[in-house]
This record gives C-alpha cells, sequence and structure tokens, in this order.
C-alpha cells in the first residue's frame, strides 16, 4: 500500500505556478517617459523658484554685495552698501566682522549683458556656441 501511495502521480506531482509574464519593450518606454516627465517638473519648478521673487538678489533689495573676494576656502572680503553705505567686511566661518566703513563709495563696473557669475558666464558660452 505505501508503495502504491510513493509510485502513484498524485503524490509525486508539485503543484504548478502560473507563468509570470515577462517585461515587455512597453513597460519599460512607459517606465522612461515617467522619469523624464518626472525630472522635466523638477527643472521647470527650480527655474520657476529662481525666478520668483522669494529669492534674494533683486535689483530692489536694501542690502547690496558690491564687490567680493576670496581669501581662502572659508574667508573672504564683501564690500556691502546699506543705505546708500559701504562697509568692508570679512566673513570667516566663525563669523561676520565689519573692517571698514568706506567714505568714498567703490564703483564696480557692470559686464555688458548685466549678468555677473556662473549664470552669465553660461549664457554668454551658449550664445557664442549657437552663433
Amino acid at each position: 500500500m505505501l508503495r502504491e501511495l510513493i509510485t502513484s502521480d498524485a503524490a509525486v506531482s508539485a503543484p504548478t505556478l502560473p507563468a509570470s509574464p515577462g517585461v515587455g519593450g512597453g513597460d519599460i518606454l512607459g517606465l522612461g517617459a515617467s522619469v523624464i516627465i518626472i525630472v522635466a517638473i523638477i527643472v521647470v519648478l527650480g527655474w520657476l523658484y529662481s525666478r520668483s521673487k522669494f529669492v534674494s538678489g533683486g535689483a530692489n533689495d536694501v542690502i547690496n554685495v558690491v564687490a567680493t573676494r576670496a581669501l581662502g576656502p572659508k574667508e573672504r572680503l564683501m564690500v556691502v552698501e546699506v543705505a546708500e553705505q559701504q562697509l568692508l567686511v570679512g566673513m570667516t566661518a566663525a563669523g561676520v566682522q565689519t573692517l571698514h566703513v568706506l567714505e568714498k563709495p567703490v564703483h564696480v563696473a557692470r559686464k555688458e549683458n548685466g549678468q555677473a557669475g556662473f549664470a552669465g558666464r553660461l549664457r554668454a558660452a551658449f550664445q557664442e556656441i549657437a552663433k
């Protein structure tokens, strides 16, 4: 009787699992499109945030940085204009200290495109590439 149980088909056969469908080309395209849309939304939101009035550095600010010079990785000198008076300020990792009150205002020549820093240089490079 035991021999019959062991050799019977019911005792030997294992349950079968349904076949899982493979990943198709449509799934990969859908995933890629979703990633591209999410990255585009992040870029657009970052651009909108940088153009918003919540970001400081606009022309209507009361405090303006006239000039800056890096002295080391965490030290810099800045000429700051506040209420039509210019101050030479030293910035370190430990804090900020007024070094001198300038009697004659310092005038810094602005670049032609009005953009200083990385954004201006990047825009100028793209304009030269487009020519």
